[in-house]
This record gives structure tokens, sequence and C-alpha cells, in this order.
């Protein structure tokens, strides 16, 4: 997919969350981790076979789905005996905010741009792995909870342009998911940057952290 051509600098700059502003090793934790904790205590099988049970189930659903951010719907299939709530917080303590988020999401706030986050993750996990950030933005976007849709699709981030009554053009997305965060919000309209800490790819479209971004974004890309 080739970059357009940027046809005005942005008003509103849009963050995914898990990647981008937070690292996935809390997500990482309550999924891989204490789910099949749970399944291997509840149905009395080694952990290593609850693993492979739990992750099949997951992949049989797909990130393409609603299902698969949904963690009340995987505690029922399961038969887990416990509160979602409950189950976020046993693994709070394994919330990390990247280094650079809290330098760049001031930096760009004091220059005048409205920061909103736009995240496939269910509502709870945002309210979770937000908690001390969420001052910071003027809005905050669940699109599977409150769109009831996943970011590979352009509508999620029309109607993310229309809650903030704004044309695409005026809104620039930034997450770690090139399908996700960069090919849906361009076809959709929106400008949008690539965020690989890996390093895995190049390109005009990319960057390698949010100090990276923000420096593109106050300079005029």
């Amino acid at each position: 997919m080739k970059r357009p051509q940027v046809r005005e600098m942005p008003e509103v700059i849009s963050f995914d969350m898990d990647g981008t502003l937070v690292s996935p090793k809390y997500v990482d934790r309550v999924w891989m981790e204490g789910i099949p904790e749970l399944y291997a205590k509840r149905h009395g099988v080694e952990l290593d076979n609850a693993k492979e049970i739990v992750i099949g189930e997951y992949l049989k659903i797909g990130s393409d789905r609603l299902e698969w951010y949904d963690l009340g719907y995987w505690l029922e299939k399961f038969d887990l005996k416990i509160d979602k709530y409950e189950l976020l917080e046993m693994y709070r303590s394994e919330i990390e905010v990247y280094p650079e988020v809290e330098e760049v999401l001031d930096s760009l706030r004091d220059a005048g741009y409205e920061l909103v986050v736009t995240s496939n993750a269910a509502r709870e996990f945002i309210e979770m792995e937000l908690d001390g950030l969420m001052d910071r933005f003027s809005r905050v976007f669940s699109v599977t909870s409150d769109f009831r849709d996943v970011k590979k699709s352009p509508r999620s981030y029309i109607l993310v342009c229309r809650a903030l009554g704004r044309k695409p053009l005026e809104v620039l997305h930034i997450g770690d998911h090139y399908v996700y965060d960069y090919e849906a919000p361009i076809e959709a309209g929106l400008d949008a940057l690539f965020l690989d800490r890996m390093g895995n790819r190049s390109g005009p479209e990319v960057v390698g952290d949010l100090r990276e971004a923000a420096d593109r974004i106050l300079n005029g890309m």
C-alpha cells in the first residue's frame, strides 16, 4: 500500500494501546498464563496441556472476531469460576507503560494536539492499563466494546472521527499492528504512522518509538 500524500497537519493524534503506549506483557500474562492456569485447576489437567487447549481455542476464533477480545466469553467457555475484574486485578503489577510515553503525550498536548486512544482492547483492559494516563486523553475508544467492530475495518476509524466531530484528514493514528494501525486508518482517510519497536520494517511510514513519532509530528512530518 502506498502512503498517501499528507494533505495537512493533523489536529488529533490517536494512539493504539497495547504495544504502543503499554507493553503487551500484562495482556500476555492474563491471556497466556492466567486463563490456562485457571483452566488447569478447574479441569484437573497439567498446565502444559491446559495451555495447548486454551491457545488452540483462541486460534479457532482469531483476532478478527469480537470474541477474541471478550474476557467474559472465554471465562464462560472454559467454565472458569472467577469474575473477570478479579482476574485482571491479579496481574496489575505487570502493567508497564513504555518509558517515553508520558514525555511524548505531554509534549504533544502542550503543542496543542488533541490526544485520544483507539484500541481493540475491551473497555475493562483499557481502564486497568491506562490508569494514571487517562487525564492526558480527551477520549478513549474501545473499538470492540464501543462499536462492536475490530480495527481491521476502516469503518471503526470513521466512527471514531464522527464521535470526535473531526474529518479523517484531521486525525493521525499511531500503532504497532501494520494492518489494524496503518492500513485500516489509511483506507479510512486518516494519516498514520506504523510503530515498529523491533526494527523489522523501514519506510516513510515507520517509526521506532513514540519519541520519533512526536518529533516527526512536531516538525511537520
